[in-house]
């Protein structure tokens, strides 16, 4: 692998269940730096990830909840005002339930970066949404990457939201940078062709996406070299703690609600593509630090005591048991 600067820049809220898988699976792919911002977690992961920046795996900067900007947002804004950030070769935003998926080559973000187009400032890659499976209870010593390989369509949608994408980018091309790509000011002069913007596939994307935009058409949509592989709810049990957490987008703590899971549980296509191989094997060598270790199974049984606690409301205990989920909603 190519020795530039390729980072993952993250906020991130209660998720030390997924931490580490995720931490290591990007590992493997190529990232070699991660910058993460963290809010109000109650799961340790905060902690985790304090350790992780002790063992120089992560640069870790609490992020708590203010009064202006939501959690996102404000980390990303601090992220931009970073030196070490701006000079990145390459940066890419990205939740911590979200995978990015190469399909080219070694399946590695210098294999997506190679078949580009030279002088490549921009890659936008698609969604997948991976659904629950009907998978009804967390599984902590299994991976998400595995246990979860049913998602949605490219060709039909099942909503707006399947064309949307995450981007690699060269932060030094841009003014700044939001969820899903990087931006420019209002001041700066935008003109057709000042940036080489293109889809997973390598193919330019029209210039209006030099101004606005974080979804695909069905001109540019493009999942043949790359996704983005996007585990919204995961289990029945799982998404019971996404609902307590909330999100980090939005100071609205009821938008993940039962409409949300009947939204994004999609499950219309067997996919397989993402390559774990290894990282099992990955997982296990940053446990092998005893105080990450320690920390690991802490979050967990905090996880299992939250779940536990909303089982005691017997229509949220129903939908977990049988998936019926109009009941817990009423």
């Amino acid at each position: 692998m190519s020795t530039a600067r390729k980072m993952v820049v993250t906020t991130m809220k209660n998720e030390g269940p997924y931490l580490l898988e995720w931490i290591a699976y990007h590992r493997l792919i190529g990232f070699n730096e991660f910058t993460v911002f963290s809010n109000d977690c109650t799961d340790g992961t905060n902690l985790m990830l304090n350790r992780l920046d002790q063992m120089g795996v992560v640069r870790h900067f609490d992020n708590p909840l203010g009064p202006r900007m939501d959690p996102q947002r404000a980390a990303y804004s601090r992220a931009n005002r970073q030196e070490g950030v701006k000079s990145a070769d390459w940066v890419m935003i990205i939740d911590a339930d979200e995978f990015l998926n190469v399909k080219v080559g070694d399946g590695s973000v210098d294999a997506l970066i190679d078949q580009c187009p030279e002088g490549t400032d921009a890659i936008s890659v698609n969604w997948r949404f991976m659904g629950s499976g009907g998978a009804a209870h967390m599984e902590p010593d299994a991976l998400v990457t595995r246990r979860f390989l049913r998602g949605s369509s490219f060709e039909q949608p099942e909503n707006g939201l399947i064309w949307g994408f995450k981007t690699l980018f060269r932060p030094a091309r841009f003014d700044y940078f939001g969820v899903h790509r990087p931006k420019f000011r209002k001041e700066t002069e935008v003109t057709p062709g000042m940036r080489l913007w293109v889809n997973a596939d390598g193919k330019p994307m029209k210039d209006r996406i030099l101004e606005k935009g974080w979804r695909s058409s069905a001109e540019d949509v493009a999942y043949d070299s790359a996704q983005v592989n996007h585990y919204a709810v995961k289990s029945r049990e799982e998404f019971l703690l996404k609902r307590l957490r909330g999100t980090a987008n939005s100071k609205n703590k009821d938008r993940i609600d039962m409409g949300y899971w009947d939204k994004n549980d999609i499950n219309t296509h067997e996919d397989k593509s993402i390559r774990t191989e290894g990282l099992a094997e990955a997982v296990a060598e940053l446990l092998e630090d005893a105080d990450l270790a320690a920390l690991h199974r802490a979050c967990i049984e905090t996880c299992r005591r939250a779940i536990a606690y909303q089982m005691q409301d017997r229509k949220l205990a129903e939908w977990v048991s049988d998936g019926t989920w109009k009941e817990a909603a009423e």
